[in-house]
């Protein structure tokens, strides 16, 4: 007799969705991650819109990721109209989106994943017996926030960008304050690394191919427009990633999910660390060291997010001590016609905004690819191959684990609409 079980609310990932698993005699026959959240229409929303104000717009795809998203909308937007930037620009939006990924990695880690490994069902029971570990996530948060407030304008939806440059510079002293804010947060930094590489992760391992965007040399933070996989053996042209990520959708899913030629892969904080690991500082290399002998177990996503905290603000300290911000004006845009691919990496992994616009400067064409949706096909193989390690266990401790694993992607479902209720069948 087959055997349902519904799991009406998953709490702790930025979203909803339902995981429908079919068990027979003790073997998994089916593994169904399906989306459920409204389509946002963020690409027709931005079709026919001036380029000046469409990454206002595209920030507010994702409320955690909005930095990120208006990044990529200008670089889209700068490349089809052919203007190049200033080197001060390229140094703000790399702390702009450092700032973003603080923001996001904090959240995740100590919000919505310590609390599985800490024997709690949310923060706030936590808080009561951990209090030092929430007031450190919330010192940290802050900085993220201060970043991109300094930099952005406001700590969410950033509204300094604009194609060509920013429509404001930060003051000196704001800049004064951030520095020693960073400095303030570094050990903090270093403790939150050394917390998350330590906790007992599941010991799963499978296969993944891992993309990331390729690191300049000498700065982890500094991404280039090629596109590397694990261990920088295989490189593709930011232009030409519609060739190699196919993006499609699933029967009774509202969300896009993408595979490449040989199928699923990840990208992510653990990706970006497998393939950019040369350009950590000597301090992100040590901390890697109980974690890179896992290559393969999808939960090392946490421990990079820390990691990638701490590296995150060395590099802030870096560039703050040695770099004097000059009053700037936006390079002057001249519109055209033309076809421009921007490509970030996002707090959970790459993100490609593509924009073709007419002579006027209005787009005709947009595809936004986002992260989450390049790792829902990867998070659904893993739980196949994850389930029949752990079916031995109690019906509680199984949906643990699943939940888990999901939100050791740090899912963002809401941005790939265009978790988690589980149905259980056993016979």
């Amino acid at each position: 007799m087959a055997r349902k079980i519904n799991l009406n609310h998953i709490t702790k990932i930025e979203g909803h969705a339902k995981l429908h698993i079919k068990i027979v005699k003790g073997e998994v026959k089916k593994v169904e991650l399906k989306i459920f959240e409204g389509s946002r229409y963020f690409e027709g929303i931005l079709k026919n819109k001036k380029y000046n104000d469409i990454n206002h717009i595209a920030s507010r795809i994702c409320g955690i990721c909005s930095p990120v998203h208006g990044i990529t909308s200008v670089q889209a937007t700068e490349k089809a109209m052919g203007v190049k930037v200033s080197k001060q620009t390229q140094i703000l939006r790399e702390l702009l989106n450092i700032g973003g990924t603080i923001q996001s990695h904090v959240l995740h880690l100590y919000f919505l994943t310590l609390p599985d490994y800490t024997g709690f069902p949310n923060a706030v029971q936590m808080a009561q017996k951990h209090p030092e570990k929430v007031k450190r996530a919330l010192k940290i948060k802050q900085l993220g926030n201060e970043l991109v407030r300094v930099i952005g304008g406001r700590d969410i939806h950033p509204f300094t960008l604009t194609p060509g440059g920013f429509v404001a510079i930060p003051k000196k002293e704001e800049l004064q304050k951030l520095l020693a804010d960073a400095k303030a947060c570094l050990t903090d930094a270093k403790k939150t690394a050394e917390l998350f590489c330590g906790l007992k992760y599941p010991d799963f391992t499978r296969e993944t191919k891992h993309y990331a965007l390729k690191a300049k040399k000498g700065c982890y933070w500094c991404p280039e427009d090629t596109i590397t996989c694990t261990g920088g053996k295989e490189c593709i042209a930011v232009t030409d990633y519609e060739q190699y990520f196919k993006e499609f959708f699933k029967p009774g899913s509202t969300s896009e999910f993408a595979k490449a030629d040989h199928g699923s892969y990840m990208v992510g904080a653990w990706s970006r660390i497998l393939n950019n690991y040369d350009e950590l500082t000597k301090e992100g290399k040590d901390m890697c060291r109980c974690i890179l002998p896992r290559k393969d177990n999808p939960f090392m996503n946490n421990p990079a997010q820390a990691i990638e905290i701490y590296e995150g603000i060395r590099r802030v300290i870096d560039v703050l001590e040695n770099t004097e911000f000059k009053p700037e004006k936006p390079v002057v845009v001249k519109t055209k016609a033309g076809t421009g691919i921007g490509a970030s990496e996002a707090p959970r992994g790459i993100v490609f905004h593509k924009y073709m616009y007419d002579k006027d400067g209005f787009t005709t064409f947009i595809n936004i690819t986002t992260p989450t949706t390049q790792n829902l096909q990867n998070l659904e193989d893993d739980i196949k191959h994850f389930l029949p390690k752990i079916l031995d266990q109690p019906k509680a401790e199984i949906q643990l684990e699943i939940e888990k694993l999901i939100r050791a992607y740090d899912p963002c479902i809401s941005c790939a609409t265009h978790f988690l209720e589980i149905i259980w069948e056993k016979s």
